[in-house]
């Protein structure tokens, strides 16, 4: 074999030993050297890799030794020296989803340390990924926990550490992943062992929108109140509390109580309950409570720019239109009205103090 077929040879078979990658590999190679700016990395290929010395902190072990053998991954194919460009962020991170598939795929549940609050969830870390868990989707507990830390206002302390939630370590399940788009979306909720979601499996088959049933306020919210009705919550909206406007749900509940609600919606877990159906709606028969020309003293409740609303009772408002008034209006003031229109199908109770003046005047 002649010299000129020896160097051919010896040429071809370090060519193929020459490795070459692409940016988003996963790549293994040795610290040959590193000065105040890079490490530089062997990893086979014809020059060798740079990785930002900033980026040690991510390793297990600060103290970096010549030798050392460390993963990386690629996030630049060369740079205008000729070397690769590595990242140890970017290779936990893909490390970090591959494990979170691995988790997803298998069902299994994993431990997550909550962070923050961010529009209707908490922010937490999972293995060092971030991830959401969506306020429906936390235990019971940990949701009624979270309901009256936040009701009592942002700026207070236990609002600020989200009840107590912040900083804690939480068991959930993946339910959403997708890397490509960094969504990590879970849920506590699905974390249930099978006698508890049969229970509640079970529970939810026996209640019927209709029903009238009997449960004990669990929490006071700012928008309503959450109602236990066995292993199961309902939610009473405020607009349900009363037929009358309600300030505070505080000021009609506390928790503890033991009340009777009507289920008035269903949809999957979610129950919808109502206090004010238990009871008589002010408008039935109002034609026949406040008929044509009936006078009436009660209590202006609202004053608006066209006129003034009285309250008659408890979620029966009339309006006496500034047309109708002899004067200003101040909310408290006792009047005397007629009934000048009623309407029960559109809910409209019209009142006339004027008339009454004027017949004063031409009596």
């Amino acid at each position: 074999m002649s010299d000129s077929q020896n160097l051919s040879e010896l040429i071809k078979k370090h060519s193929r030993e020459v490795k070459t990658f692409k940016t988003g590999d996963v790549v293994e190679g040795v610290v040959v050297s590193m000065d105040r700016k890079y490490l530089l990395i062997d990893i086979g290929a014809k020059s060798e890799g740079l990785i930002p010395t900033e980026e040690i902190k991510l390793l297990p072990d600060k103290n970096v030794k010549i030798g050392q053998k460390i993963t990386a991954s690629v996030i630049q194919a060369e740079n205008r020296q000729g070397n690769l460009i590595l990242s140890l962020k970017k290779a936990k991170s893909q490390h970090n989803w591959t494990s979170l598939e691995d988790i997803y795929r298998e069902g299994q549940p994993i431990d997550v340390t909550v962070l923050d609050y961010l529009k209707g969830g908490l922010i937490v870390d999972a293995t060092g990924q971030r991830g959401f868990v969506p306020i429906s989707h936390l235990s019971r507990l940990h949701f009624e926990q979270f309901n009256v830390a936040m009701s009592e206002g942002n700026n207070t302390e236990t609002a600020q550490t989200l009840g107590g939630l912040k900083g804690t370590t939480i068991e959930v399940k993946i339910i959403e992943l997708d890397s490509d788009k960094n969504r990590l979306v879970m849920s506590e909720k699905e974390v249930m062992s099978p006698e508890e979601l049969a229970s509640k499996d079970h529970r939810l088959a026996e209640i019927k929108e209709g029903d009238i049933v009997e449960g004990t306020v669990s929490t006071v919210l700012a928008y309503g109140i959450l109602v236990d009705l066995g292993g199961i919550d309902g939610l009473v909206h405020i607009s349900e509390i009363a037929w009358e406007k309600v300030a505070s749900p505080k000021d009609y509940f506390k928790t503890g109580d033991t009340i009777k609600v009507k289920v008035i919606g269903k949809e999957e877990d979610k129950i919808a309950l109502s206090v004010k159906e238990l009871k008589d709606n002010p408008w039935n028969n109002v034609e026949e409570k406040y008929p044509l020309g009936k006078r009436v003293k009660a209590t202006v409740s609202k004053v608006v720019p066209f006129g003034a609303f009285i309250e008659l009772e408890p979620g029966l408002d009339g309006l006496i239109h500034i047309s109708e008034t002899t004067g200003p209006l101040n909310v408290g003031d006792e009047v005397e009205a007629v009934v000048v229109n009623v309407d029960s199908k559109d809910r409209k109770l019209a009142l006339s103090i004027r008339q009454i003046e004027d017949s004063k005047i031409y009596r």
